[in-house]
């Protein structure tokens, strides 16, 4: 229980009202703690390509909304960060998202050491009951609040989810060497990093997102390490119609047409009995480097009732997630998808691996979940999975309610309001 409003110092690199991914889950959270603590958050200025300005986001949001209680304090992007961002960008050929990961992680650092000089004159000139590093996610790069003498929390935080190697089959050999590189890379940062030490040593609480990031976690801290979402469900008064029997059903593929999403395991569900989809229509949403190679592949084997929608705007995508019945999620690498969450957000029942953050998102009230194991028991089990919605029109609508109510169950505000909870535990010494 909440016993008293606490003085909270945020870091969170990520964080801005008008992006998604990380920036939505520094936002999020903190607006959420903020209805139950009096909360300081240090973000940085811009991204690391300074192509999205998150102060100016902040600020207009800020200024349209007065009555919001946080205090947010913008820290530029350090001049050696900006000249390795512009080196990145020249090799990595790369105009959003990170680039290179190890140029990024070397110059992300500099901006935490930056942003930990701004933490220590908040201190020394401020009273906190706590300090919280949020943002970014990856454990990599934990910053440096573990030099404060306060009661420390770190997280959400991911980045020990790997690809089991059964599906190495489906993936091209330059993919698997880069797995494997990212393995070793893990285990040296994970286990190697004094950063990292003295960030799980110190931490009072660990939030990690998958079980392979629990795992981790639990082996290396000293406090306590509890399972959370990254991202959560929005908060709406959506409502939708139920399905009737002679409907057809629109079920719905959203992400990056790359090798982690496995969409080719969603073609090779349908080609096990193409004729059972006759009465589905397939919406995939997304680009990527392999979209030209599955079209042409769908293309060859007539799977008429796929249509490639490629990109589309947000607020595009949003209005397919209000008119279709379900979401089918391949992924075999991820943390927690926000499109995932998205889905439960607008009543979209989920058929996703039981796997990652979507093995917890996920339960039979909402969804289905199949094994990860191998390609093939993937295949099988999303086939089977489609093909019980098509064949059980009330499954549908039973899991629809479901979805709904699920969503209130992990939606932002029920994260931030656990982690508030948390607080007062820990500043209690009643954490248990």
């Amino acid at each position: 229980m909440i016993t008293k409003r606490l003085r909270v110092l945020i870091v969170a690199h990520e964080f801005s009202p008008s992006q998604g991914s990380e920036c939505a889950v520094g936002w999020n959270i903190v607006k959420g703690i903020s209805l139950y603590h009096d909360v300081t958050v240090i973000y940085a200025e811009s991204n690391h390509f300074n192509t999205s300005n998150y102060s100016r986001s902040v600020r207009d949001f800020i200024d349209r909304n007065p009555d919001l209680s946080f205090k947010a304090i913008p820290v530029p992007q350090p001049l050696i960060s900006r000249l390795i961002a512009w080196f990145n960008k020249l090799v990595s050929f790369s105009k959003s998202g990170i680039g290179l990961a190890p140029l990024y992680f070397i110059a992300y650092r500099q901006w935490q050491k930056k942003a930990y000089r701004e933490a220590e004159h908040l201190l020394a000139n401020e009273k906190f009951d706590i300090v919280h590093q949020l943002t970014a996610i990856s454990f990599r790069a934990p910053g440096y609040l573990h030099r404060s003498n306060l009661p420390l929390v770190w997280g959400p935080s991911s980045g020990m989810v790997k690809i089991p190697s059964a599906f190495y089959s489906i993936l091209p050999f330059k993919y698997i060497l880069y797995e494997q590189f990212r393995r070793l890379s893990n285990y040296i940062q994970g286990y190697l990093s004094v950063n990292v030490a003295r960030m799980a040593q110190r931490a009072s609480v660990i939030y990690a997102v998958t079980e392979d990031d629990y795992y981790f976690f639990s082996k290396v801290s000293a406090g306590k390490v509890y399972q959370m979402l990254d991202v959560g469900t929005y908060t709406n008064n959506f409502s939708f119609d139920f399905r009737k029997q002679n409907e057809k059903l629109q079920i719905l593929w959203v992400g990056r047409i790359v090798y982690s999403k496995a969409i080719n395991l969603l073609i090779d569900a349908i080609l096990i009995n193409p004729a059972k989809f006759k009465v589905v229509e397939f919406i995939i949403v997304g680009d990527g480097p392999l979209l030209e190679k599955y079209m042409q592949l769908s293309q060859q084997y007539h799977l008429d009732m796929i249509r490639w929608k490629g990109n589309l705007p947000h607020s595009e995508v949003l209005e397919l997630f209000k008119r279709s019945d379900l979401l089918v999620h391949t992924s075999i690498k991820e943390a927690t998808s926000a499109v995932v969450m998205e889905a439960l957000t607008y009543g979209l029942p989920v058929i996703c691996h039981d796997a990652f953050g979507m093995g917890i998102a996920i339960n039979d009230t909402c969804g289905i979940k199949v094994p990860l194991k191998t390609p093939q028991i993937s295949r099988e089990g999303f086939y089977n999975a489609l093909v019980s919605f098509i064949d059980n029109p009330d499954m549908l609508n039973r899991l629809r309610k479901g979805a709904i109510i699920r969503a209130k169950e992990i939606s932002w505000e029920a994260n931030a309001k656990r982690i508030a909870n948390d607080y007062c535990s820990i500043v209690e010494g009643k954490l248990k």
